[in-house]
């Protein structure tokens, strides 16, 4: 193989036939050193070194804040999402949820019942938390909005069907025969102010009607009653199976997803989103700037083990992967090269 050593670059008193042979030794040297046992011993000599380190460095020590916030933004914020990407994820979702295993599995062979009670027992403790909740929800322009259209249907259904309550009034019955279309002919006047009434009555008592309706809730849903519909809901759902494929179809879940990037490249062009990522970061590092990093990778339960058990899991066939492909080769001599083809070596050569 040639060498990438330009002799061009080295002194007249070095002698490049050597310095080639010591070149191509040494890259045979280290192609050999990352493959089979002597390549298994190099990992974990380096796993070693990376933990003692790993142990005695801070987080400040290795980056600083503001370098970490830069990329959390670049990353959250500026890097291009491409078209194809909603495909890709659609693609990956449909064939999920279509699979057999889906239809195989129950929500309890997933979900054990007594981790589903202590939600509920959880539940019930946060009684305060569950009053906010509804609360919120009832006082939300959403929920007032839905409330008035479904009272403002309910009534006019009432008063307008062939069988509703204009019907039963003395003599009108005897006035309007045949279906509730004709009332508009015979008395055209009647249904909009029938309308016109109902919502100026909805309006006016929404914030009583609510008031009832949240009363009604706060009473209802206490902690017995929270069980009660708890046993009810996990009755009908337990052995029920998890898919879903039944109830949407591949189209439908590619325009949820397709939706659903809409939505985060909107998020993405809001201060909101920009402030969330910065506020996080420095709040992270304020509170673990000067934890060790074997101290944080201990917080989401990563150890020296760990690191050894996945590095001699992973890194062999990866190492494979790159040695078969040529990148490995490749990587070595250029970083070999650099040393061999400069002027300090050719000294050191004499």
């Amino acid at each position: 193989m040639s060498t990438l050593i330009d002799a061009r670059v080295m002194p007249e008193t070095a002698r490049p036939d050597i310095a080639d042979r010591l070149f191509e030794a040494h890259v045979a040297h280290e192609l050999a050193a990352w493959r089979g046992r002597r390549g298994d011993k190099r990992l974990a000599r380096l796993v070693d070194a990376f933990w003692d380190w790993a142990e005695r460095t801070t987080l400040a020590e290795v980056i600083d804040c503001d370098t970490v916030r830069g990329a959390a933004e670049r990353l959250a914020l500026d890097l291009e999402l491409p078209d194809q990407l909603a495909a890709v994820i659609g693609s990956i979702a449909d064939e999920l949820v279509r699979l057999d295993v889906n239809r195989e599995t129950r929500v309890r062979d997933v979900i054990d019942q007594a981790l589903f009670d202590d939600g509920v027992a959880l539940a019930v403790e946060l009684e305060n938390l569950r009053v906010r909740l509804i609360q919120r929800l009832l006082k939300s322009p959403v929920y007032t909005a839905l409330a008035s259209d479904v009272l403002y249907q309910g009534i006019k259904d009432y008063i307008f069907s062939d069988s509703g309550a204009i019907r039963s009034i003395p003599g009108v019955s005897r006035l309007i025969k045949g279906s509730s279309s004709a009332v508009s002919r015979r008395m055209p006047g009647l249904e909009a102010q029938v309308e016109s009434r109902v919502k100026a009555y909805i309006e006016a008592n929404t914030a009583r009607t609510l008031a009832r309706t949240e009363a009604l809730l706060l009473d209802s849903l206490d902690g017995d009653r929270l069980r009660a519909l708890a046993d009810e809901i996990w009755a009908a759902m337990a052995d029920q199976p998890l898919s879903i494929a039944d109830a949407v179809a591949s189209h439908e879940l590619q325009r949820l997803v397709d939706y659903g990037l809409q939505v985060w490249r909107s998020l993405r062009e809001t201060e909101y989103l920009g402030v969330m990522i910065d506020q996080g970061v420095q709040a992270y590092f304020a509170r673990h700037g000067d934890d060790t990093l074997a101290e944080l990778m201990g917080h989401v339960g990563i150890d020296r083990q760990v690191v050894a058990d996945e590095v001699a899991a992973l890194a062999p066939d990866l190492i494979a992967g790159l040695a078969d492909t040529g990148l490995l080769e490749t990587l070595v001599r250029d970083q070999l090269a650099d040393f061999y083809g400069s002027k300090e070596f050719a000294k050191a050569l004499g």
